[in-house]
């Protein structure tokens, strides 16, 4: 996986790529400003005001959306990235929005702190993780933006601005999953948790065990993740939890490289005559080159690979010691296009079981319709957030979230290769065209909203439609757009995702909120 975008700079032009290479965005170069202070950013926003330049916040380009992308002008805190401030006493960390949390974690390293949980990767700016309201996974645990405290912002509107929630609760709970829309944000003030070690088991559950066995392993255990295996009575189940035991490498009932041999039997088969390579793969290469060993979209071949892939896991079973901040990363496999939706199921005394319906409603769509969906389709669970804008706030804070991504895996890019450019095409449109709306609808009975991070543009009329329905019900859209006029009135940090979803604000969102 690429940790940074990739930039290509011709005739002044600079181009943008996600990590996926799924979305780009061409900018004059002049318009990619990087401060390399607070008071040259504030320069920047003074000068993008005076000559209506677009000024939209940009992280590390890791959102499967694009999400910070604007072609008329963007800004990247990359060096703005200190940590500033680490209180051992009372456990936070006050650290500039351009650090990455892999530097935020390696510093409070030192002081055998490290943050309550984290996304599967951890190469986002913390501003940005923030923003698009990320999230881990764990019963009682809620997204990254609830543990914070306190933020900066630097406003077109209100200058800079420092809130928390004793100062602005309204603007504080807003603003936290902001989605850049309200100021740049400058500093972001976290809680901390001392360091430890987790205990990770993997296991195989049948579709049976797994709905039979939910409520005991998110009672039981502190980070519970499932991924499902489309066509395979196939559950992986990982649990971390807190452990006194030593680092230890992973443990199984098998030999390393016997782990892989499913996926190398299987790829044997389909290219006999490249059998020499595949020994040396690792899991991620191996299921890559099956799935793009001919047509991409071959649901045969996507069935094979997700029962050699149900081996696997199945060999893989057994535990392992580490960090928490490295088990609570993982492996996310190479470009991909990713969705993920949230909804809630029940309450932290009482699960309604919507999470299992919905898997179940889910795999059934999926098999029906045969659609080509490799594994897995990860499942993971947050407490809520007091944030507004987030897929899991719930103003009385006693709800459950389940979060549910799916994904196709894409061939690496290759320049001037008409048939890679074809395939990786195909792909996207089967992804969004079929299966995203295949999620959507699924999602419509259990009040199931997307990751802000991995939102796509509506494709028609009706989506966009859905879209605005779904956004007004869970969302206070009208607050939303009234503060977005107030600290950004030339509409400067927005780009077009935003606006499709929300409308440009303009001075009628005062008559409309009122």
């Amino acid at each position: 996986m690429q940790n940074k975008a990739s930039l290509e700079e011709e005739n002044e032009q600079t181009t943008l790529l996600n990590w996926s290479g799924t979305h780009s965005v061409t900018l004059d170069a002049n318009n990619l400003f990087e401060p390399e202070s607070i008071e040259e950013l504030e320069k920047i926003m003074q000068h993008c005001e005076k000559n209506n330049i677009k000024l939209r916040p940009i992280g590390s380009c890791l959102s499967p959306n694009g999400i910070g992308f604007e072609s008329g002008g963007m800004v990247s805190l990359i060096n703005l990235n200190e940590v500033l401030e680490v209180d051992e006493v009372n456990r936070t960390v006050r650290v500039q929005a351009g650090c990455r949390v892999s530097e935020l974690l390696d510093e409070l390293r030192k002081y055998n702190l490290t943050l309550p949980n984290l996304a599967s990767i951890a190469e986002q700016q913390m501003g940005g993780i923030v923003q698009v309201g990320a999230h881990g996974t764990g019963k009682n645990i809620p997204p990254i933006d609830e543990f914070v405290t306190e933020m900066k912002l630097l406003t077109a509107g209100l200058g800079e601005i420092t809130l928390n929630q004793s100062n602005s609760p309204l603007l504080f709970n807003l603003c936290k999953v902001g989605l850049g829309c309200f100021g740049i944000v400058t500093e972001v003030t976290m809680k901390c948790i001392p360091t430890h070690n987790l205990k990770e088991h993997t296991f195989v559950l049948t579709r049976k065990q797994a709905v039979d066995k939910l409520d005991h392993l998110l009672d039981n255990h502190k980070h519970v993740r499932y991924m499902w295996i489309p066509y395979e009575d196939t559950v992986v189940v990982v649990t971390n939890d807190p452990t006194t035991d030593p680092i230890t490498g992973q443990t199984t009932s098998v030999q390393e490289t016997d782990r892989f041999q499913p996926l190398v039997k299987l790829l044997t088969e389909l290219k006999p005559h490249e059998k020499d390579t595949f020994q040396s793969m690792g899991f991620g290469d191996l299921r890559d080159t099956i799935l793009h060993s001919s047509d991409a979209l071959n649901v045969e071949i996507v069935k094979q690979c997700n029962k050699a892939e149900a081996q696997f896991w199945k060999l893989s079973e057994g535990y392992t010691v580490k960090p928490s901040d490295k088990l609570l990363q993982f492996d996310c496999g190479g470009q991909q296009w990713v969705y993920e939706v949230c909804f809630p199921t029940g309450t932290l005394q009482q699960n309604n079981g919507n999470d299992m319906k919905f898997m179940y409603d889910l795999l059934n769509s999926i098999e029906t319709s045969n659609i080509p969906a490799p594994a897995p389709i990860e499942q993971r669970w947050s407490a809520s957030s007091s944030s507004y804008m987030s897929p899991a706030f719930d103003s009385k804070r006693e709800q459950i979230f389940s979060w549910v991504g799916v994904i196709m895996y894409l061939p690496n890019q290759i320049p001037d290769d008409e048939n890679n450019l074809s395939t990786r095409n195909n792909i996207a449109q089967v992804f969004r065209n079929k299966y995203c709306p295949l999620v959507n609808h699924v999602g419509k009975s259990y009040n199931a909203v997307s990751h802000w991070a991995k939102l796509e543009m509506p494709q028609t009329d009706e989506e966009l439609k859905e879209l605005h329905q779904s956004l007004n019900q869970k969302y206070p859209v009208e607050l939303f757009n009234l503060v977005r006029f107030i600290t950004d009135p030339m509409n400067l940090l927005s780009n077009d995702i935003v606006n499709v979803s929300f409308g440009s604000p303009s001075d009628h969102t005062f008559l409309n909120f009122l």
